[in-house]
């Protein structure tokens, strides 16, 4: 599943959508964070580790790395 499919399930879960999150990262970080610039990001793949620690921060979720 790719990064943009697997947020799309997670936000579903929370009842949230990207302009949601948006906002709440906004109020996060104190910066203006659009719903768009968060969609492109994930459609390039150019999302920082530091923005999705503060997303998974916000949704509840933690981020682990595993050995295959």
């Amino acid at each position: 599943m790719d990064i943009r499919k697997e947020f799309k399930v997670m936000l579903t879960r929370e009842g949230l959508n990207n302009t949601s999150l948006a906002k709440l990262l906004s109020e996060k970080t104190g910066k203006n964070i659009t719903q768009q610039s968060i969609s492109g990001k994930l459609l390039r793949n150019s999302l920082k580790i530091g923005e999705l620690t503060q997303i998974c921060d916000i949704l509840g979720y933690d981020i682990e790395f595993k050995k295959r």
